[in-house]
C-alpha cells in the first residue's frame, strides 16, 4: 500500500559521534524471505513493523491503536494499485521510537495488516511509510539490512559515486507521502512508485505504459525488460495489468542490489550499486 529519545550525556558524546558523523543506521530484518521490517518503541514497547515505502501514510493495528488510547475516528481514503479504495479511520500524532531517533507523524491509518497480506503471516503492529521521514534525507540498502537517516554531511558522503535519478515526492491525503522514480521511455518519463512491498522479481507496467517499454500489453506473463533511470539502466522482467491506476511499480527488483538515497525534503534521489 499507499499510504528513543536521544540521551544527551557527557560521556556518550564519544561514542555517539561516529553515529553523528555517518548518519543514524536503523536495523532491518528480513520478513518471510523477501521484505524487511523495523523495530519501533510505540506506547512503551518495542514493535514490529513492515518498512514499506509505498506505505504513503504510515499503519498501526487496531491492537496498538487500543493500547495507546487512541479512538480511530475520521476517514482517510487510500487506493491500490488496480484501483482498490480503502476507506480508514485514523489516529494523531503518533510517535515512533526507532533506533536513537523518535518521529512523530501527524497521523497514522488504523488498519489490520493482516487483512492485505494474509492471515497466515507472522503479525505485525503495522507499517513504517516515508512519511514518518518527511523532510529527512535516508539511505535504503537492503543488501546490509538497514535504512541510514543521514545527516547534512554523511548525505554529501553517500552520494559520492552514485547516478541521481528523476524523481517526484507525491502526498496522498495531505498526509502520506510516497516516491516515483521517472523512468525514460520515448515520448517522456513514466513515473513510477518506488514500492519495496512489491518483492517478487518483476516491475509492474500499466497497460497504456506497456508499448514504451517493447512489452505485449495483451499478456500478464512476465516478459524481459530493460528500464532506464537517469544515467543508469536495470535488466529486469516485468508483468503488464490493464487496471494500474499510475504507470508503474517498481521496488525490490532495483532496491534488493542497489542503495538508494532519498531526500524526502528537497525531492531528489540517488542510485548506486550495493557495496
Amino acid at each position: 500500500m499507499r499510504m528513543v529519545a536521544m540521551l544527551g550525556m557527557l560521556l556518550g558524546g564519544i561514542s555517539a559521534a561516529p553515529a553523528a558523523r555517518d548518519g543514524d543506521a536503523i536495523s532491518l530484518r528480513l520478513h518471510q524471505g523477501k521484505q524487511f521490517t523495523v523495530e519501533a518503541v510505540v506506547a512503551g514497547k518495542p514493535r514490529n513493523f513492515l518498512f514499506d515505502t509505498g506505505e504513503g501514510v504510515t499503519m498501526i493495528s487496531p491492537a496498538l491503536a487500543k493500547e495507546l488510547g487512541c479512538e480511530p475516528w475520521g476517514n482517510i481514503t487510500a487506493f491500490r494499485m488496480l484501483g482498490e479504495r480503502l476507506d480508514l479511520k485514523r489516529c494523531d500524532d503518533v510517535a515512533f521510537g526507532i533506533g536513537a531517533g523518535r518521529y512523530t507523524v501527524p497521523s497514522v491509518i488504523v488498519h489490520d495488516l493482516a487483512e492485505i497480506n494474509g492471515k497466515d503471516e507472522p503479525p505485525l503492529d503495522g507499517a513504517v511509510g516515508l512519511d514518518l521521514f518527511d523532510g529527512r534525507t535516508i539511505t535504503i540498502q537492503f543488501a546490509e539490512r538497514r535504512v541510514i537517516v543521514e545527516t547534512a554531511d554523511s548525505a554529501k558522503r553517500r552520494i559520492r559515486g552514485a547516478t541521481e535519478v528523476p524523481m517526484r515526492l507525491s502526498r496522498p491525503e495531505g498526509l502520506g507521502l510516497d516516491v516515483n522514480l521517472g523512468v525514460t521511455t520515448a515520448r517522456g518519463l513514466s513515473w513510477m512508485e518506488l514500492d519495496t512491498a512489491n518483492a517478487g522479481p518483476t516491475i509492474f507496467v500499466s497497460q497504456w505504459m506497456a508499448p514504451l517499454f517493447a512489452l505485449n500489453p495483451a499478456t500478464r506473463e512476465p516478459q524481459d525488460v530493460t528500464i532506464r533511470l537517469g544515467g543508469m539502466t536495470l535488466a529486469t522482467r516485468a508483468r503488464v495489468f490493464p487496471d494500474m491506476i499510475f504507470d508503474g511499480n517498481i521496488g525490490m527488483q532495483l532496491a534488493r542490489d542497489h542503495s538508494i538515497t532519498l531526500d524526502l525534503k528537497n525531492g531528489r534521489a540517488w542510485v548506486q550499486s550495493a557495496q
